[in-house]
């Protein structure tokens, strides 16, 4: 059984105070000729970081072109795919490494990108189950990823991940003993995955009645709602769900259900009763401002405006040709917004880059290859001397970090601002990814390798060297003394050898603009 974490229980969230409106920014919509910076900064919102090569062929081909290849590129190679023929395909340790082969090597980056942006909001954690149950996990959020929300929801809610994690799986309906459904998944999936806690305006800020914000739902509805998840049951590891196939009478409740002010009638069959509820669920006024504006967290800003989560949400009701929940479209929006495009942004735009993005937005820039398979990425979750985070690895089902997350005793706390990613930061962390970093540069593990020959060549010229990795880090040219801060402490590296010395410049320069302000806030 899943134990949720009791610091982030439902009390704790219901006290999240009410970011404020943004400052007004000057909108501008994406340009149609792009600057070097501007498909770096792009691409690191967009997928895990552009390559040389990519960067390039942005500024060629535009956005519009490259949207429509992406959207229409489907999945490459599925991550239980990759997982069957590893060499130790039920080793938990070789889960991290066909994930990471796939954010880093995969050419489907936006559907890569995006299910990783779901996958901590639709969240599983990786503790309990075995590496094949949590790759058809991550398969569901990435087949199904410009598919609608509603389909999606419904795979996520018959996997085996999702019954297990949030025990629903085996659930059964009350009876004479006292027994009462398990409510877990009927909470959370109204709690975290569909409605939220509170009545929403479209823009994402919270209703109201007689000045007092509005609650979504009350413990009836939670009642009601973990009736229909009764009688289902998991097939193995990589099936979806079913209906328990012994005695499906004294699992399943087929009586009346009532939540959210809908009523699915008795007598229902278990996937019929399965089928209506998820429809009440997607088809909540809530979805599109709650789901949206967390998406926009996840790709672009922490603390968006009103009228960017508007738009996004209104995206989110009608792609324009009247599917709601048109995930594909919804991601373009996120991206094209005027918003994600203004020339200068607000000192409260953009968002802490996570340690995962880190990493793969500096290998990715750095070309980072295998040079035997399997990929040999896993074991990143310490802090102290790794990255401090694993994707799919999620402590709880609140994710790593909760979007209405505020460090306390912070500008930003005093400002009514949010930085979810800040939830996983301190003092440890902020030392043991760089360490981690600058050793993988220097000697990258075992059967990868990194493409920096052209770096070491130009590192002769110190301030030449700086410029090129901060124009594949950071989007714009970082402040002057800044720079020459970075270019004299690279200039400082005198070894013995022309090849450990440019080496060394390398991993200097690499993992002080990594270190930066301009690279950990993007903007």
């Amino acid at each position: 059984m899943t134990v949720l974490d009791p610091t982030l229980d439902d009390i704790d969230l219901m006290s999240l105070p009410e970011p404020p409106q943004a400052a007004p920014v000057i909108a501008m919509s994406p340009p149609s000729s792009l600057t070097r910076g501007d498909a770096v900064k792009f691409l690191q919102r967009a997928t895990f970081g552009g390559t040389v090569i990519e960067v390039d062929r942005l500024q060629t081909i535009g956005l519009t072109a490259w949207f429509h290849e992406q959207l229409d590129l489907g999945v490459q190679e599925t991550n239980l795919s990759r997982m069957q023929r590893h060499p130790s395909p039920t080793s938990n340790s070789n889960l991290h490494s066909v994930l990471w082969e796939g954010f880093l090597s995969d050419p489907a980056q936006l559907r890569k990108r995006c299910s990783y942006a779901m996958s901590q909001i639709l969240v599983v954690g990786k503790s309990e189950f075995s590496p094949q149950t949590m790759t058809v996990y991550a398969d569901i959020l990435e087949t199904h990823a410009f598919g609608t929300f509603r389909n999606l929801l419904e795979h996520v809610t018959l996997s085996s991940a999702m019954g297990r994690w949030l025990t629903y799986s085996n659930n059964r309906k009350a009876d004479a003993s006292g027994r009462v459904p398990d409510e877990n998944f009927a909470r959370e999936v109204m709690q975290l995955f569909t409605v939220g806690l509170w009545q929403l305006d479209l823009d994402g800020t919270r209703l109201q009645q007689a000045g007092h914000d509005v609650p979504t739902y009350d413990q009836n509805d939670v009642a009601g709602l973990a009736r229909v998840f009764t009688g289902w049951t998991t097939n193995g590891d990589i099936s979806p769900m079913r209906p328990q196939p012994s005695n499906l009478s004294a699992s399943y409740e087929s009586g009346e259900k009532r939540f959210l002010g809908a009523v699915i009638p008795a007598g229902l069959s278990i996937a019929a009763s399965l089928t209506a509820a998820l429809d009440v669920l997607a088809n909540h006024p809530n979805v599109a401002p709650f789901i949206s504006r967390q998406l926009i967290q996840r790709l672009v800003t922490s603390n968006p405006s009103r009228d960017y989560v508007r738009r996004v949400a209104s995206v989110f009701l009608d792609d324009g040709v009247g599917v709601r929940g048109n995930l594909g479209a919804v991601y373009r929006a996120i991206l094209t917004d005027p918003e994600a495009w203004t020339t200068e942004p607000a000192a409260t735009f953009g968002k802490l880059r996570e340690p995962v993005l880190r990493f793969s937005t500096i290998m990715r820039a750095l070309g980072i290859s295998n040079i035997a398979w399997p990929w040999n990425l896993n074991g990143l979750s310490d802090p102290a001397t790794r990255l401090g985070q694993q994707p799919y690895d999620s402590p709880s089902v609140f994710n790593f970090y909760r979007p209405g997350y505020t460090p306390p005793s912070t500008p930003i706390a005093a400002d009514n601002l949010v930085a979810p990613e800040f939830q996983i930061v301190d003092e440890t962390s902020v030392i043991g990814w760089l360490n981690f970093t600058s050793d993988f540069i220097r000697s990258p593990y075992s059967r990868m390798a990194l493409s920096i020959d052209d770096l070491r060549t130009l590192s002769i010229d110190a301030a030449a060297l700086v410029d090129e990795v901060t124009a594949r880090l950071v989007p714009r040219p970082l402040p002057p003394a800044l720079r020459t801060r970075i270019v004299t402490a690279v200039a400082a590296n005198t070894s013995s050898t022309t090849t450990t010395r440019s080496l060394e410049r390398v991993v200097i320069a690499v993992t002080l603009v990594a270190a930066s302000t301009p690279f950990l806030h993007e903007r």
